[in-house]
């Protein structure tokens, strides 16, 4: 997994944003995963909160998405699972 932690966010502009839900002990928490357009290897994870059932935490992050990725230019767009890879 290649987390980025870049000096120079200027990508996150025209990042395309996802979200994921996972549960950990019990509770199901809600990340967000802006994915650079331009080079799906580069993108940033970030927690965003956990909730007591998947229904309520696929709820807040289809929000938190729709609010992350509003731009006049448009929703950026990329492939489910571009940013996914193995480096074996």
């Amino acid at each position: 997994m290649a987390i980025t932690n870049d000096l120079n966010d200027n990508w996150l502009l025209d990042a395309a944003v996802q979200f994921q839900v996972r549960e950990i002990t019990g509770r199901w928490e809600v990340s967000l995963i802006f994915i650079d357009t331009k080079d799906p290897n580069r993108f940033l994870i970030k927690k965003i909160g956990s909730y007591k059932s998947k229904s309520l935490a696929e709820i807040a992050g289809k929000g938190m998405q729709r609010s992350a990725a509003k731009d006049s230019r448009g929703t950026r767009e990329i492939r489910e699972h571009d940013h996914l890879i193995n480096n074996n």
